[in-house]
């Protein structure tokens, strides 16, 4: 029966350490930048929805003036129909801005979070730094201990043939 080779432990943990290590500078790369997006869109709406706030403000106002000219009952009910409508999209801005808020407050919380993923990618690349040291010092101890090895067989064949 043929025996399944096992990977070594270091194989493992360095595989492991390296799909760590790129999560964490992936999520440090798009962490902060999702959150800005998301309050940029949600600042846009709250100026879109301004804009169609004094939109309706000032159809409020046109409305009222022709009611308070005309008298009649279709200006009346024209008037409170812009106002309901009126009405309507400032309840919308309000939640447009609670909305951006709250976007805000993520977008706060988001920094300090992203400076602690760029402090771990840093320390994790230092890491990988000093680990791919270690490895090529114990490379050429090894290769070291190889060379002194063989000058000792071809010495110690030299002492037995003489």
């Amino acid at each position: 029966m043929a025996s399944i080779k096992k990977p070594h432990l270091v194989e493992v943990l360095e595989k492991d350490f390296h799909l760590v290590h790129n999560k964490i500078v992936k999520a440090k790369d798009n962490y902060l930048a999702n959150h800005e997006k998301e309050y940029k869109q949600a600042k846009r709406a709250v100026e879109a929805t301004r804009k169609k706030l004094a939109a309706a403000k000032k159809q409020v106002a046109k409305s009222a003036k022709a009611a308070q000219k005309s008298s009649s009952k279709a200006a009346h009910d024209q008037l409170k129909k812009t106002k309901a409508a009126a009405s309507i999209i400032g309840d919308s801005l309000n939640e447009a801005k609670n909305l951006m808020k709250n976007k805000e407050a993520n977008l706060k919380a988001a920094k300090p979070f992203e400076r602690k993923l760029a402090a771990r990618a840093k320390a994790l690349e230092a890491f990988e730094r000093e680990w791919a040291k270690k490895i090529k010092a114990e490379e050429s101890a090894r290769k070291k201990r190889a060379v002194a090895a063989r000058k000792k067989r071809a010495a110690q064949k030299k002492a037995a043939r003489a």
